[in-house]
């Protein structure tokens, strides 16, 4: 019973099309309870401590609302539960490692153009350290970088009035040697090139700046898709997923809305340099989603940049066919030797989740990147 309703949802994920059509304030978009602030992964549990890297996102997002004075007085109402945290996948939004969304910030709106009512929503990816969120570390720039996100969100509004099929650009990232997650330069500048000549001034200017723009775009894709295939009774399909930096958790199609969690585990793979004895966080992001959907951990063997820096400090099996073991089946419009849809009974023993990795202690930001195992 269980194979016959995964299949089905496996067959509804193959026939999604994702596209990207339109960037608004969250608040515009989904409906939020008050003083509410959205996070990756499931819900942090009562009287826990948030990791710090996710507590310096939540703070700044605090006083990017203009719902504390500083960022102390931030902490205070968070700790005091004066302003709320909740899984940003329950509200239909991703989020990578520890940005935290609130109600202001802009949003990429990712929908289905097979006609499925699945709508996902991604912040726009906030360039590079020191200055960005998503990193869990305090920088004087964070709060001028969301202001110029806020600033050029219209014009990337306009400049999606004609929508921008996902699957080419997915599929140019793999033939240009990404694997949708540790690496995404094919597909950013498969985006870039058809996002630039829509848009001029700052907004164009900042495609270069966030060298990385396309990745929360694959994370609402890969949103999309896995989320396609949900609501079919005792399907097995994998169609949420993501780390809070203390527990993993996910989701099944036969089960909507239902967190499962395990302790997160940090990624293994090397440091950057200058950041060595820095310790890494349990895995945090929902950037799983796109492992979920297939790519990045399983998919590095299209990436041989990855493969090299990552080699020696993971299993040699995640650079073949072996990591894509546990996933359903080909997608038309991808390699065929390349299988997505986690069947959560049938995962392989390398499973994981390609992430960068950040400073546990909230201090140093960015220190490494590696792959994170699924929990067992």
């Amino acid at each position: 019973m269980s194979g016959q309703a995964t299949r089905l949802s496996f067959e509804r994920f193959l026939a999604a099309v994702p596209q990207l059509d339109g960037c608004a304030p969250l608040a515009s978009s989904v409906a939020l309870p008050d003083r509410t602030l959205l996070h990756a992964g499931p819900p942090f549990q009562t009287g826990v401590a948030l990791p710090p890297p996710v507590r310096n996102a939540a703070a700044n997002a605090a006083q990017f609302e203009g719902w504390a004075s500083d960022f102390d007085t931030a902490c205070t109402a968070l700790a005091r539960g004066d302003i709320r945290l909740a899984p940003a996948q329950d509200f239909g939004v991703v989020t990578p490692l520890a940005f935290v969304v609130s109600p202001s910030m802009p949003v990429l709106r990712m929908m289905d153009a097979a006609g499925s009512a699945v709508v996902r929503y991604s912040p726009v990816n906030d360039g590079p350290p020191p200055a960005a969120l998503r990193f869990g570390s305090r920088h004087e720039g964070q709060m001028d970088r969301l202001a110029l996100i806020g600033r050029i969100s219209p014009a990337l509004n306009e400049a999606l009035r004609d929508a921008i099929p996902l699957l080419p650009i997915l599929r140019a990232g793999l033939d240009g040697g990404d694997d949708l997650h540790g690496r995404v330069s094919a597909a950013n500048a498969a985006l870039a090139d058809v996002l630039a000549s829509r848009l001029s001034g700052e907004a164009r200017d900042y495609l270069t700046l966030a060298n990385q723009f396309v990745l929360n775009v694959i994370m609402a894709a890969c949103a999309v898709m896995i989320g396609a295939g949900g609501g079919i009774a005792d399907s097995r399909l994998v169609t949420v997923a993501g780390g809070n930096g203390i527990d993993f958790g996910w989701q099944l199609a036969g089960m909507p809305g239902v967190w499962r969690t395990a302790a997160a585990v940090p990624p293994a793979g090397p440091h950057f340099p200058h950041t060595a004895g820095r310790p890494f966080l349990p895995a945090i992001g929902d950037s799983a989603v796109i492992d979920a959907c297939g790519f990045g951990a399983a998919a590095l063997r299209y990436a041989p940049e990855i493969i090299a820096a990552l080699r020696g400090s993971v299993d040699d099996g995640y650079f073949t066919v072996s990591a894509s073991a546990g996933f359903i089946g080909p997608h038309p419009a991808f390699p065929s030797g390349l299988r997505l849809g986690l069947d959560i009974d049938h995962r392989g023993s390398l499973h994981g989740v390609m992430l960068a990795a950040v400073d546990a202690d909230g201090e140093a930001g960015l220190i490494g990147r590696g792959v994170a195992p699924w929990p067992r």
